[in-house]
């Protein structure tokens, strides 16, 4: 065993970690949890080049065990954190395994903002539909912009993460598969088009989503 008795390396460079999640912000959430935990002696949190696994992202590898985890996001870090970091129990549901060694990139295609603009919007992987229960609500990042993505029993919307009021994460409301209550001060929100309800006074910015083979895409502009 080496000076730690966990060693994780959290992506923050490359062509696509840094656009699919706020992973300096990751580095944080990690080294304050194991900080504490009372591990901050046993336990180092690095900043990391890139793993040549672009596209897959945001990613981070925990040590010694080489667990490497994919499509990582801000709500999934305690449970690393607990579980794994800290018990030593990895989180299979988010192992990446691409059956081969070596690099894995998915091809990113570098476009002008012209280009870009004319191409139409970009589509960013936010998660797997599964993890979120029906009336379930996730916050998740889509190219660095916090979103909610809500299951409606009847399929997936996405809207700006905080309610237009007084800035509440809307992560923390209640759905009931017709209208989005944010618990601060009971705006109530049409769950499927965003419009405000009752007492609100302005609706949700949404934003595109669609679901590919059980995963969830969100488009930026």
């Amino acid at each position: 065993m080496g000076q730690y008795d966990r060693h994780v390396f959290v992506c923050t460079s490359g062509e696509t970690c840094p656009t699919q999640g706020d992973v300096e912000k990751f580095v944080k959430i990690l080294r304050d949890g194991a900080r504490a935990a009372g591990r901050q002696q046993d336990v180092r949190v690095n900043k990391a080049g890139c793993f040549s696994q672009c596209g897959h992202g945001p990613m981070l590898v925990v040590y010694p065990e080489d667990v490497w985890y994919h499509g990582v996001q801000e709500s999934d870090l305690k449970e690393i954190l607990d579980s794994h970091i800290i018990g030593g129990m990895p989180v299979e549901r988010l192992r990446y395994n691409p059956g081969k060694p070596g690099a894995n990139k998915i091809e990113v295609e570098v476009k002008t903002p012209q280009a870009e603009k004319a191409a139409g919007p970009v589509w960013h992987r936010v998660g797997a539909a599964a993890d979120i229960a029906v009336n379930g609500i996730k916050e998740v990042a889509a190219n660095g912009t916090r979103v909610v993505v809500i299951n409606t029993g009847r399929g997936f919307v996405a809207y700006e993460a905080m309610c237009p009021h007084e800035a509440i994460p809307l992560a923390e409301g209640v759905c009931d598969g017709s209208v989005l209550t944010c618990l601060e001060h009971m705006w109530q929100f049409d769950v499927k088009t965003g419009a405000p309800m009752g007492d609100a006074q302005e609706g949700l910015k949404g934003f595109p989503l669609k679901e590919e083979k059980g995963e969830l895409y969100v488009a930026m502009a």
